[in-house]
């Protein structure tokens, strides 16, 4: 198999869509344990660095008003940096595209990834279809609108994908070109959701289940990370032409590996999403890695953060070019 030939880094460092801060630190710490570095030693032949934000859009303690979020503007512009520096790196109509690295940051800045691919996806003739496999523990499904809602938009990325109920209106403007949602039960897994934390409701739960979703808990991920992994891709393959990653590191058991910002005891190791991971990398369709919830204060010397990347390289530099 030969090497990947081109790969795009883009850094989105952000953290204002949480109830805490440390995320926008993620994409330096990359940097620093030599991400870039390590895909050229690898092998991959031409490595490309881009920042998608002129700044961190950073964490601040704010007060959020009935049916909105805290800091809704700045979550929401970025979105619009991130689609605008995906569109400069994805060539119209052609189907050769580096491999796109996403290194968040947060989750919430899946609709500008999303709008863009499928952007370019509507570029070919005919147009192709983009899948998503949402490795996340959360079904990110809340709402304003929600007794315990928290107020962060990056619980609100899935509600903003599928367009479900107390989605803004504003986050319209992420579309697929015809102008439908961007994520449907066609088009969308969800694998690694842990089903035992209460965040995840029974009312979310329900609403996947009776609309057709692909959901794979992590106790299954914990159970046979590769089946899983196989069974996931197999589903995205046939109802996709171009595929889209998203890897939230809450999706990893911290007991073992506590990168994420926010703990979620799902029972998966790290080694074992790992697993998964390579099997769904190897698939020539995958043409995208978002890597999101890293919290480089939980990491003291960036050990797990290195182990996370020298992961990457090896998977990414193995993909046929």
């Amino acid at each position: 198999m030969s090497p990947s030939s081109k790969i795009d880094i883009i850094y989105v460092p952000a953290d204002c869509g949480s109830v805490i801060p440390g995320k926008s630190k993620a994409p330096k710490a990359f940097q620093d344990v030599g991400l870039a570095r390590k895909l050229r030693d690898a092998g991959v032949l031409k490595v490309s660095e881009h920042n998608a934000l002129e700044s961190p859009a950073e964490y601040s303690i704010s007060d959020f008003a009935r049916d909105s979020v805290r800091n809704e503007e700045l979550n929401i512009s970025v979105c619009y940096s991130v689609d605008k520096a995906l569109q400069q790196t994805l060539e119209p109509s052609t189907s050769d595209i580096p491999f796109q690295l996403i290194i968040g940051g947060e989750c919430g800045m899946s609709p500008g990834i999303l709008a863009a691919f499928w952007r370019w996806a509507y570029s070919h003739s005919p147009a192709l279809r983009v899948g998503f496999l949402y490795i996340d523990a959360d079904a990110d499904l809340n709402t304003p609108n929600d007794r315990s809602f928290a107020g962060t938009f990056a619980g609100m990325n899935m509600t903003h994908l599928l367009r479900t109920p107390g989605a803004f209106r504003s986050m319209d403007v992420f579309s697929r070109p015809t102008g439908g949602p961007l994520c449907d039960a066609s088009n969308t897994v969800f694998f690694g959701m842990n089903v035992d934390n209460a965040g995840n409701t029974r009312e979310q739960l329900a609403f996947l289940l009776e609309n057709g979703f692909r959901v794979v808990i992590s106790a299954s991920v914990a159970k046979d990370p590769v089946q899983t992994a196989k069974s996931a891709l197999n589903y995205l393959e046939q109802n996709s032409d171009v595929i889209l990653v998203h890897l939230d590191v809450d999706s990893i058991d911290p007991k073992m590996f506590p990168l994420a910002n926010i703990p979620n005891y799902t029972g998966v190791a790290f080694e074992d999403m790992m697993q998964a991971l390579t099997v769904v990398l190897a698939s020539p369709k995958v043409k995208g890695l978002t890597v999101a919830e890293v919290n480089p204060d939980h990491d003291i010397g960036l050990d797990m953060t290195t182990r996370l990347a020298d992961h990457l390289v090896n998977m990414l530099a193995a993909k046929p070019s």
